[in-house]
């Protein structure tokens, strides 16, 4: 028996879509990091710009003299791409800047144009040529800055969970529940310290214990007749005759408040129910005791072996976290930070506030 099987023919039907303009996403980002269309003092601060006034303006040691930067230029190719091939050379632009030079010691200024280059041209194909050879930009997915959460572990039936602060230039900051369920922070490769002890050093209103619990737990004043063991004391209670502290913040009251009746106090302020311990372990668990403390300790941290100053620990850590030149969250990571955590915080703003780290 013969089965004669009927021939379709798929050939006529015509693409569903046109196809697109596949090398549109590399030639438009080419463009908008050159703005070569733009007038030399109307371009904005984006791209190749940006980069130039990250860097400038340059100021001597002694402030005297002071490199400012005023614009760039990108001139006409020397060759064209076919003499680039055979001679095996860069196509590309002169890039040329221009800048003044500021004495004030003299009461000297100096303007000038200096050659830095040759800056790349992207022909038609989206290719560029280098040193006689065609290559291309491969776009690549990498870890975008801002903030993302994770669950690190499961230790029994409790998942431990951490949380990454990536910017887009400088260090990063990783926080977790660790076995003991405090919350360690750690910066870069650095060995793990308290929590708490990062955010008294970000700002000096979070110094205080007092400060840390006013944050992040709802207290109140209660009368020393309504006040329960179980309580979470907020305020520092010392026996005025030997001295002794009879209850630290953070410590529940337990049987102190016998104690502290005797002493004639009246009211203290607490923590009545406490739903998540993790802040208060942290808190008794840290060794600084203050804003100055927690610098100290965390130079010791970043720069093992130098001596402990107060001075070189404030720098560090403002030019760690504080300086836009060295660490920056770029628009994308202030933007994926807002929208994590509802702010509104201008996206200019590149660098981390201490309200991010408590939110």
């Amino acid at each position: 028996m013969v089965i004669i099987r009927e021939i379709r023919n798929f050939s006529k039907v015509g693409d569903a879509l046109p196809v697109p303009n596949l090398i549109d996403i590399q030639q438009k980002s080419y463009d908008r990091f050159l703005q070569t269309d733009a007038p030399r003092r109307k371009r904005e601060k984006g791209g190749l710009e940006s980069l130039l006034h990250e860097i400038f303006p340059i100021e001597s040691y002694d402030g005297n003299m002071v490199l400012e930067y005023l614009g760039y230029e990108l001139n006409k190719p020397r060759y064209t791409p076919d003499e680039c091939r055979e001679l095996r050379l860069t196509y590309g632009m002169p890039f040329r800047i221009h800048v003044r030079l500021i004495r004030k010691d003299k009461g000297e200024i100096h303007e000038d144009l200096i050659y830095l280059g040759e800056m790349p041209i992207m022909i038609g194909g989206g290719e560029f040529i280098i040193n006689g050879a065609e290559r291309v930009i491969v776009s690549q997915l990498h870890r975008s800055p801002g903030v993302d959460f994770l669950k690190e572990s499961t230790e029994g039936d409790r998942a431990l969970h951490a949380c990454r602060v990536i910017p887009e230039r400088g260090s990063w900051i990783e926080v977790n529940v660790t076995k003991k369920d405090l919350l360690a922070v750690r910066i870069d490769q650095s060995s793990k310290f308290a929590a708490t002890s990062f955010l008294r050093a970000m700002d000096s209103k979070y110094g205080s214990d007092e400060s840390l619990l006013r944050e992040f737990y709802k207290t109140k004043v209660v009368k020393i007749s309504s006040l329960r063991p179980e309580m979470t004391a907020v305020e520092r209670v010392i026996d005025p005759e030997s001295g002794e502290e009879l209850v630290r913040p953070g410590a529940p009251l337990g049987d102190t408040i016998g104690r502290m009746t005797e002493m004639g106090v009246k009211q203290l302020e607490v923590v009545d129910s406490l739903l998540d311990p993790i802040i208060i372990n942290t808190l008794l668990a840290d060794s600084a005791r203050s804003h100055e403390d927690a610098l100290l300790k965390i130079y010791a941290r970043l720069r093992p072996g130098n001596p402990p100053q107060l001075d070189k620990a404030k720098k560090l850590f403002t030019e760690k976290f504080f300086d836009e030149n060295r660490y920056r969250l770029g628009k994308v990571g202030r933007f994926r930070i807002n929208r994590k955590f509802e702010q509104q915080v201008p996206e200019e703003i590149m660098t981390l506030r201490v309200e991010d780290i408590v939110n």
